[in-house]
């Protein structure tokens, strides 16, 4: 489906038929074409902010298995840890220690056919119900993305923790159509207990070389560019990216030679309540350990997700290569490292 720049777009990816999902590539693409809702310029105000409807079993499933991976981590060793140096034998310390090595470095299976299985799994889909998670563009960005093959996609805010970038990660493998798609969620992710079973949705790590790697095997990747900054930005009244100063994107781009595929989604930042120092204490240690070191909450006050409903909204791919930016930025480039992240991504999400 192409549209004409005034054209809006959008897909209630919530609201895709359970038995699309086991259809082949083809007829699947057929049933999300027709889903899909097109309006001459941008949709009403509310339009695409109802919530989906969602069973109670489909909401306990989904606030257990959240509580358990996003409270497990903090249970563990803010609960757990100290009642066991404090009032254990050194037995006990023995063994919450081997506990530990066990719950951080067990294998799981986060890329292959375990994958494709939790896609389709009844807990992927009442999670896509339980934060009404849809998709919006303009124009003919879809078909733009599906004719660059690998990207880079660039998905702010981080939130507390990026709930959209997670649902995308097997929306796009599903529904959009556009090859191969891994998250690429930050390196410790996938040795911490409970929290790393995130990444069994098909991961890789974030480092350059990893992602680079997979770009090379046609796999796009999909990261958070604010990361643990942007935690720390996050607010009530406003929604924040930290991005200025990160200049990782551009060079990953320019070196790989991928195009970037902008996205922001509205409602990630307000699953959670954060609370941190306003002297930035917490942040520096968060950035020194490359551990998340805050205080939040959310349903009933538990580490558990409130029930908010998550917009992707992605533009059109930036095609990345020195001679654009010279184009673009006008002096030509000493090094295409050199051009800033600043302007980059200012360029970037211009277009989302």
């Amino acid at each position: 489906m192409s549209g004409s720049p005034e054209e809006y777009h959008s897909l209630d990816i919530f609201a895709i038929p359970p038995e699309a999902y086991e259809l082949n590539e083809r007829d699947r693409k057929k049933v999300v074409d027709n889903l899909i809702k097109t309006n001459k310029g941008p949709f009403a105000p509310n339009s695409l902010a109802h919530a989906a409807e969602i069973s109670v079993a489909e909401q306990i499933l989904v606030n257990v298995l959240l509580l358990v991976l996003m409270g497990g981590p903090l249970a563990w060793f803010s609960f757990v840890a100290p009642a066991v140096w404090i009032f254990g034998s050194w037995y006990s310390v023995t063994m919450y220690v081997l506990f530990t090595l066990v719950l951080s470095l067990h294998p799981i299976p986060y890329r292959g056919n375990f994958c494709h299985y939790l896609w389709k799994s009844g807990i992927q889909k009442a999670c896509f119900r339980y934060f009404s998670y849809r998709a919006v563009w303009t124009g003919d960005a879809l078909e733009r993305v599906r004719a660059c093959q690998p990207y880079l996609g660039a998905g702010v805010p981080h939130g507390v923790l990026p709930f959209a970038n997670l649902l995308s990660i097997s929306a796009i493998n599903l529904f959009t159509f556009t090859g191969t798609f891994v998250g690429a969620p930050a390196s410790v992710t996938f040795n911490t207990p409970f929290l790393r079973y995130f990444t069994m949705l098909g991961t890789c790590d974030c480092s350059r070389e990893v992602v680079a790697k997979e770009i090379e095997r046609g796999n796009s990747v999909g990261v958070v560019p604010d990361g643990i900054a942007g935690i720390f930005r996050c607010n009530d009244g406003d929604e924040v990216c930290f991005l200025k100063s990160r200049k990782g994107l551009a060079k990953l781009s320019l070196k790989t030679g991928a195009p970037i595929v902008p996205a922001y989604s509205l409602g990630n930042t307000a699953v959670f309540k954060a609370w941190f120092d306003k002297w930035g204490i917490m942040e520096r240690i968060s950035r020194k350990a490359q551990l998340s070191i805050f205080l939040f909450w959310g349903k009933f006050g538990l580490p558990i997700p409130l029930r908010t409903p998550i917009t992707t909204i992605f533009g059109p791919p930036i095609e990345v290569s020195r001679a654009r930016l010279t184009a673009f930025f006008g002096p030509p480039l000493e090094e295409g490292h050199s051009c800033t992240h600043q302007q980059l991504l200012c360029a970037t999400f211009r277009e989302t």
